[in-house]
C-alpha cells in the first residue's frame, strides 16, 4: 500500500481487487495461504507488486490475514452478488473503506477538479509536502477517479450534522444551502458542474484565482 502523510491508500484498484477475491473465491475456497496465491498468480511472494495486490485486498475490505489469505464477509458477498443492482451496492460499499478518498469526495463532490486543484486538496487533507503530492499523485488520481462513480451519494450517508447545521469537515449538513454555516477559515466557490471547498490560506486563494482564471478562459472561448 502507498502512503500520503498518515494516509495510506491501495496501489491496486477496486475492480481489480474485486476480481482477485472471485478469484480466491471461485477457485481456492475462499482462503489460501499466502505463498500458495502468489504460486497461482505466478508472481514471487516476497515481491513488491505482491505485496500491492495482498495489501490492497485488506484495504478494500476485501480479505484479512498475514500467512493465510480469507474472504471478508463484504468480500464473498461482492463476488457471488446475485444480479448487477447487488453487486453495485457492494462496490458501492467497499469503496467507501479508503479514508483518504473519502475525505477527497467530501470536498469535491460530482464536481471536476483539475490536477492543480487536486494537487491543493491532497496536501492540504494529507499533509504532505508538495513534491510528495506531486510524485504521488498519478496514482491517487488512477484508483480515485476509479470509483467515484460508486462514491456518489457518500456524503448523505456518513456526515453527521451538528446543533449549527454544519458538518465536521465543513460541508453543510442536507439541505442547507447557505454558506454562513461552513466553518470559520472555510472558503466554497460554487459552479455548474461542482463545488470547491478549501482552508482560506494565501496558496488555496492563489489556486482559487488560477481556477477562476481558467474558467473565465473556457467561458470566453465558447
Amino acid at each position: 500500500m502507498a502512503k500520503l502523510g498518515d494516509f495510506e491508500f491501495p496501489e491496486v484498484g477496486l475492480v481489480d481487487s474485486v476480481a482477485l477475491a472471485r478469484r480466491i473465491h471461485e477457485d481456492l475456497g475462499g482462503e489460501v495461504r499466502r505463498d500458495a496465491l502468489a504460486m497461482v498468480l505466478d508472481m514471487s511472494p516476497s515481491g513488491g507488486a505482491y505485496g500491492a495486490r495482498i495489501g490492497a485486498l485488506r484495504m478494500w475490505g476485501l480479505a484479512t490475514g498475514r500467512s493465510v489469505i480469507r474472504l471478508t464477509g463484504d468480500g464473498a458477498r461482492v463476488v457471488s452478488a446475485r444480479g448487477d443492482g447487488e453487486e453495485t451496492e457492494m462496490m458501492r460499499k467497499l469503496s467507501r473503506s479508503v479514508p483518504l478518498f473519502n475525505e477527497l469526495e467530501a470536498r469535491i463532490g460530482d464536481g471536476k477538479v483539475d490536477q492543480r486543484v487536486l494537487a491543493v486538496l491532497l496536501q492540504e487533507v494529507t499533509g504532505a509536502e508538495i513534491s510528495e503530492v506531486m510524485r504521488r499523485m498519478p496514482m491517487v488520481e488512477r484508483i480515485y477517479g476509479a470509483i467515484r462513480s460508486f462514491l456518489e451519494g457518500f456524503n448523505d450517508d456518513v456526515w453527521d450534522s451538528d446543533t449549527n447545521g454544519s458538518t465536521e469537515s465543513g460541508r453543510p449538513a442536507d439541505g442547507v444551502t447557505d454558506a454562513s454555516v461552513l466553518p470559520k477559515g472555510w472558503i466554497e466557490f460554487r459552479y455548474d458542474d461542482g463545488t470547491l471547498r478549501l482552508r482560506e490560506t494565501p496558496e488555496n486563494l492563489d489556486v482559487l484565482i488560477g481556477v477562476m482564471e481558467a474558467r473565465k478562459w473556457r467561458v470566453g472561448g465558447d
